[in-house]
């Protein structure tokens, strides 16, 4: 048990946090990819199809508490008589206000935490400034390139769409890699498809509201077999209930705090499942944004 200042008593926390990349590491399980295992995912590309695996991001994409996203075009230099120059260049900029948790994005180590600690025993008030975070923050998260595996929970189901509260447990992901043939290696990208994500654009409302996601018996069968990535067709990853829990995003804390484990939300995986893709080279590229807390991110599939 804790005896750590400000975390509850109950919560267990192995050696402090300690990372098993060593005292120094802010990358967590972003080191399990090395450059065999990059050759190994190059490798998976036969065919050249590629996957976009990210949702349109406007004002109107669905968005939990706080979050927003504004998109304002600055127009002066394409109104009439404001063109530059004897060849009279016009051109469009733009402004964007909004939450870095908008859209398809990757959750950094320094997103969650349990009590005043972070990833790696960090404490937040040894890293927290007006201005962003002084360690951990997505610019230090190297370009992720890996082997994509994805889990179609919902075949594996026999539906096409998960109900809202249903948990993905260690059982269902044995069963649905076992189905797709596939064996989960240290290093993966793993994304999850419950078809959840068909509602980003026709029901926006019942998409952010709830879903279906990972337990943390999930959760744990993942990060005992050392993957990089979990990433979801929904918006946290792990089961949202609609009623209020007393334990808030346990799986948040299990992947990124204990386990320096990266979370992806907002995954576009339809398309992945329809053509019945289960292993797939895959690309992920923060943007190196100084002390944020994650990043959009578009994601690729490559076959």
């Amino acid at each position: 048990m804790s005896t750590l200042p400000g975390v509850p008593s109950e919560t267990t926390l192995p050696g402090e946090l300690a990372s098993p990349y060593g005292p120094a590491d802010t990358i967590g399980a972003a080191n399990e990819i090395d450059a065999a295992r990059v050759l190994q995912a190059s490798a998976l590309i036969r065919t050249g199809r590629r996957y976009d695996l990210s949702q349109v991001l406007d004002d109107q994409s669905p968005a939990q508490m706080w979050r927003f996203w504004k998109h304002t075009l600055v127009l002066d230099r394409v109104m009439p008589g404001r063109a530059l120059g004897t060849n009279q260049q016009s051109f469009l900029e733009e402004t964007v206000t909004g939450a870095l948790h908008s859209g398809t994005h990757l959750d950094g180590l320094g997103h969650v935490g349990i009590g005043p600690l972070t990833y790696n025993g960090i404490r937040y008030s040894d890293i927290v400034t007006p201005t962003g975070i002084t360690q951990l923050g997505i610019e230090g998260v190297p370009p992720l390139f890996g082997r994509g595996v994805l889990l179609d929970v919902a075949r594996h189901r026999g539906v096409e769409l998960l109900g809202c509260d249903d948990a993905i447990g260690a059982a269902d992901l044995q069963e649905a890699a076992e189905q797709a043939g596939i064996t989960i290696r240290p290093g993966d990208i793993v994304l999850l498809h419950t078809g959840w994500g068909a509602q980003w654009d026709t029901d926006p409302e019942r998409y952010k509201a709830s879903e279906p996601g990972l337990d943390i018996s999930g959760a744990a069968w993942l990060t005992d077999r050392r993957v990089t990535v979990v990433g979801a067709d929904n918006w946290a990853v792990e089961k949202v209930s609609r009623s209020q829990e007393s334990e808030m995003f346990p799986v948040h804390q299990h992947c990124l705090t204990r386990h320096g484990c990266y979370l992806l939300e907002n995954v576009r995986t339809d398309e992945l499942a329809t053509d019945l893709v289960s292993e797939f080279c895959c690309v992920i590229l923060p943007n190196r944004l100084r002390g944020a807390s994650a990043s959009i991110v578009a994601p690729l599939a490559v076959t």
